[in-house]
């Protein structure tokens, strides 16, 4: 019987290591680990993977353009509230989420789903609102699964 040949692409960790161990019946695994910035630029511009880990957020934007390539499965590889995890330097005046309005945040993704939700909980926990923060994202478009699907802040939001 021929096995069907599938590549996957995850990032490496507690949730998805063990899946490169596993031998589904009838299944031969090509299984690589790639940091997520990687893995998404790849799947998004040249679709290299059969299966791949995939930012929630820029699923919903590739589903709201009408791009429905993608097949989700309910799967989170990462379980962690991501707005506890924004740093300041020691040295700043910030103290507490309100200090953040009029800072500068550098995110690696402007859409990408972890910035997402802590913009959410900055907004809705904090009342601090997006257009409040002059936000630079750590790669250009050329790089970045934002220039993928032709992502483009919304109005108000600085964004370099």
């Amino acid at each position: 019987m021929t096995r069907l040949r599938l590549s996957a692409c995850l990032s490496r960790g507690p949730v998805t290591e063990p899946l490169a161990s596993i031998s589904p019946e009838g299944v031969e695994w090509n299984v690589s680990y790639v940091h997520p910035s990687e893995m998404f630029w790849r799947q998004l511009k040249f679709g290299d993977f059969d299966i791949s880990e995939m930012s929630l957020s820029t699923l919903f934007i590739q589903w709201q353009q009408g791009v429905r390539d993608w097949l989700a499965l309910p799967i989170f590889t990462m379980r962690r509230f991501f707005h506890t995890g924004i740093v300041v330097r020691e040295d700043s005046d910030i103290t507490g989420p309100a200090d953040l309005r009029g800072a500068r945040v550098g995110v690696p993704e402007y859409q990408q789903t972890s910035a997402v939700w802590s913009r959410a909980a900055l907004q809705h926990e904090f009342a601090v609102a997006p257009s409040e923060i002059e936000w630079f994202m750590e790669r250009p478009p050329m790089l970045s699964h934002g220039g993928a699907t032709g992502f483009t802040a919304p109005p108000g939001i600085s964004l370099t």
